[in-house]
């Protein structure tokens, strides 16, 4: 078996027979820097790492093995840098939705909308995962701010968004995202940065 980790080819002495006696190894630092395994691509295919079909599968029936490895610091910035460029894709989807919602294309911003507030939804799982892992409290405060707050305020504006749809209030679900949704991930755009390791 051809084992690379991080791209660089590895040998190793290794007396277990299945993926994931080799992916122990690995995860205690033993082989490469970094314990926590990110992805596994058996025989070129992307598997989990934390499948358990994954992990009972034979060494004898694995060609190639490219394992990835981080720092659980090195993964926590991934997710900040991709939290920080989903918002650079967010931003514009909302300035988007406002223009459609104020010239009257309400169908088509109402596609923007149903992208928006998926978006609105990973980010925050992103930040809870990145806040929850650097072991920020949600009382701590940014800008005048705290996390729970802020939190607060984003449950509080998508209610109102929801309500303004029902409705079929365009103007004040333009007026929401423009000036409550859309300042709140532009603060948020300018915090993340700040929380790299």
């Amino acid at each position: 078996m051809r084992l690379l980790i991080n791209g660089k080819e590895e040998t190793i002495a290794h007396t277990g027979e299945t993926l994931g006696d080799l992916l122990v190894l690995v995860e205690k630092g033993e082989v490469a820097q970094g314990n926590v395994v990110r992805s596994v691509k058996l025989n070129g295919q992307e598997s989990s790492p934390d499948s358990s079909v994954t992990r009972q599968t034979p060494l004898s029936e694995i060609d190639i093995l490219e394992v990835e490895v981080s720092t659980l610091l090195g993964i926590i910035d991934k997710n900040i840098e991709n939290a920080d460029a989903y918002l650079k894709r967010l931003i514009p989807g909302i300035e988007k939705a406002v223009e459609l919602f104020r010239t009257g294309n309400e169908q088509e911003a109402n596609q923007f909308l149903i992208k928006i507030i998926d978006g609105m939804d990973w980010f925050s799982q992103v930040l809870d995962t990145i806040l929850t892992a650097k072991e920020i409290s949600p009382d701590t405060v940014i800008s005048g701010k705290s996390i729970q707050d802020r939190q607060a305020n984003l449950v509080d504006f998508t209610q109102q968004m929801v309500n303004a749809n029902k409705n079929r209030d365009w103007v004040l679900l333009a007026d929401l995202l423009e000036y409550e949704v859309l300042p709140f991930y532009k603060e948020w755009s300018s915090f993340l940065p700040q929380l790299r390791s």
